[in-house]
Order: structure tokens, then sequence, then C-alpha cells
């Protein structure tokens, strides 16, 4: 009577197994924890603007972000590649030709410190901005 239910008990526990491992693969992306809607407050611009943050599809470790550095929302964004908890973000145009380069690093507290390099017209500029949830 008993090994009647054993293959029984035996999916239940395999599937327990599969549906488990699928809830890790989803939760490794590293870049999970830099996704959404922030408010940037940034020493170049001083102005408060926010930014948002997508994971690109196109690869496991980049994202897109939208209005970085103030750059308006009807230009592509920029991209930039997490590793750890810090974003890499490669030289690149943004915005009107504005070229910008640097790195984002999650902080503890749950904000985002960025220190990167925007050239305008010629004009260089070393930026900083804090990034915050809203």
């Amino acid at each position: 009577m008993k090994m009647k239910f054993l293959p029984l008990y035996i999916a239940i526990t395999l599937f327990g197994f599969v549906a488990c491992a699928d809830d890790l693969v989803e939760t490794d992306d590293p870049r999970q924890a830099f996704l959404g809607n922030w408010i940037a407050s940034e020493s170049c611009t001083r102005f408060d603007y926010e930014v948002e943050i997508q994971a690109a599809t196109d690869s496991d470790t980049k994202v897109l972000l939208y209005n970085f550095a103030l750059a308006g929302l009807d230009y592509p964004p920029a991209y930039g590649f997490v590793s750890g908890s810090v974003v890499q973000i490669p030289e690149q145009l943004i915005g009107d030709n504005w070229k910008v380069s640097g790195s984002g690093t999650l902080q503890t507290s749950g904000t985002i410190l960025w220190n990167y390099n925007l050239e305008i017209a010629g004009d260089e500029s070393s930026c900083q901005a804090d990034y915050e949830k809203p």
C-alpha cells in the first residue's frame, strides 16, 4: 500500500527542486539591485532629475540608463555593465553628442554613487551624482 504513493512522492519532490532552481536563476541577476526609477542629485547640473535603469535584453550584465546625466528622454539611453556592486559605463555618446564614461557603485544604504566624465561641445567636467529611490 505504501509503495503505491512512492512515484507521486518522487514526482512532487523533483518538481519542488526544479521550481526552486528556476527561482535561483531569476534572483541571481546582478543587475536587479540597480533596476528601477531613481532620483539623481548631480554636481554638474545641480538639478535633481529622474533616471530609469532597465535590464538590457541582449546581455546578462548590460543595463540601460534613460536620462543619464540629464541627457533627455528623447535620446537613446546610455548603457553600462554590472559587475558585483558596480556599473561600468564605457565611453559613449549620449544626448546631443555628449561624451560620457565612468562608474556607479551601489552603497549599503541602497543608493548609487556615480563618478563620471562628461564632455559637451569640448568642455569636460568630472561629475558626481547620488541616486536614491523616490
